[in-house]
């Protein structure tokens, strides 16, 4: 099958169309946290503090599209997305971790990537799955602190009310998430992928609690209106190769996560090896493309997803033919589930091949049943 080049100087070129993300949902609003400081200085936060009481996220090894299906079936009627019927219309779904990790695949030197690419009823599903190399890696890092120590600081900096302060003295508990789902347009392309979200800004103006009201539409408006802030921790750089690895590794991803939701600020907090952070430091998200010039560039990033996009549409089109001839082109609503394998590893084209979703089905059986049956 064709492949898809990495090379960076084919896509050095103006940066695409990339409309401004829209919200038009959200996921455990339980769990909406609030910042109301954001500033620089010296601190003493040691993210070590009730570690061994935390309740632990485990480490989902087996990434599914499960939240965000759920979204979509229970908000169906009320999303009210368009349905197509040809695949330069059809929109993609899936989670902002996977845009940002193929919007930097130019760039990318160590970890390959292998994406599952379904269509079903008009809309393609991007989903994630691990590479031998990646699931150790989550596996070593779910064991380790380093994960627990960003849940840590974040508790340091956040709190559960905007005129609460945070109180990093009780047991962080890690499986709780807040997600916005989000909708754009990269040139031709009609994306929507959840993405999870760090605290509302309470520095800027004043913030009150969202709507008790059971109106979705209310607290949509409420999240659409707030500036939400993005935490980070790292290591503090103290040495010219550490300086090197955070504008070369860091700064790309933390740049294209907060451009994709809207982020304009970042907190950091720089610690030692021993888990306490000493300074917090800010970083304006448009600001890190000139930070980091010399190592990555963000039209090439944006360049190579939108190709990607147009890539897939393209793969899925000769699958179609190939398998239901050219009028199946102009009615994808009423064909079969059809699959196939994004596959990339550094140094080499992306390539893809056939994949059986019965073997390792993304649209888990209550989705595909339900979905696109809600009566109107």
């Amino acid at each position: 099958m064709a492949e898809l080049v990495t090379y960076r100087s084919v896509y050095r070129r103006p940066f695409p169309n990339f409309g401004k993300p829209k919200i038009i949902g959200y996921i455990g609003l339980e769990n909406l946290k609030y910042v109301q400081s954001i500033e620089e200085k010296n601190v003493n936060y040691d993210l070590n503090l009730g570690i061994r009481q935390a309740k632990r996220k485990p480490p989902d090894l087996d990434v599914k599209l499960t939240e965000l299906l759920k979204f979509l079936l229970e908000n169906e009627r009320l999303l009210n997305l368009p349905v197509h019927n040809h695949l330069e219309s059809a929109q993609f779904f899936c989670y902002r971790g996977l845009l940002t990790c193929i919007a930097c695949t130019p760039y990318e030197q160590r970890e390959p990537w292998t994406i599952a690419v379904i269509l079903y009823k008009g809309n393609i599903y991007l989903c994630a799955r691990y590479t031998e190399e990646n699931l150790k890696k989550k596996i070593a890092m779910a064991n380790g602190c380093f994960t627990s120590w960003g849940f840590k600081f974040e508790q340091y900096i956040q709190s559960d009310k905007p005129d609460k302060p945070p109180d990093p003295s009780v047991p962080v508990d890690e499986t709780e998430e807040f997600s916005l789902v989000f909708t754009t347009n990269l040139n031709r392309h009609k994306i929507v992928y959840g993405a999870e979200m760090d605290g509302i800004r309470c520095d800027q103006s004043h913030v009150s609690l969202p709507p008790s009201s059971k109106d979705p539409q209310e607290v949509l408006k409420y999240l659409s209106t707030k500036n939400f802030v993005e935490l980070k921790t790292s290591r503090h750089i103290e040495f010219s190769k550490q300086e090197l690895n955070f504008k070369k590794l860091k700064t790309i991803r933390w740049w294209c996560q907060s451009f994709l939701t809207g982020v304009e600020t970042i907190l950091c907090g720089f610690r030692d090896d021993s888990g306490i952070v000493e300074q917090l430091k800010t970083y304006r998200v448009n600001d890190l493309p000139n930070i980091s010039k010399n190592f990555w560039d963000p039209n090439v990033c944006f360049n190579f997803l939108d190709d990607f996009f147009t890539f897939v549409k393209r793969c899925l089109a000769r699958e179609i033919e190939r398998k239901h001839g050219s009028e199946g082109l102009h009615n994808i609503q009423s064909l079969p589930l059809i699959s196939l394998l994004f596959e990339w590893r550094p140094e080499h084209n992306v390539h893809v091949s056939n994949y059986s979703h019965e073997d390792d089905p993304i649209l888990l059986d209550w989705f595909l049943e339900r979905y696109g049956k809600t009566s109107t």
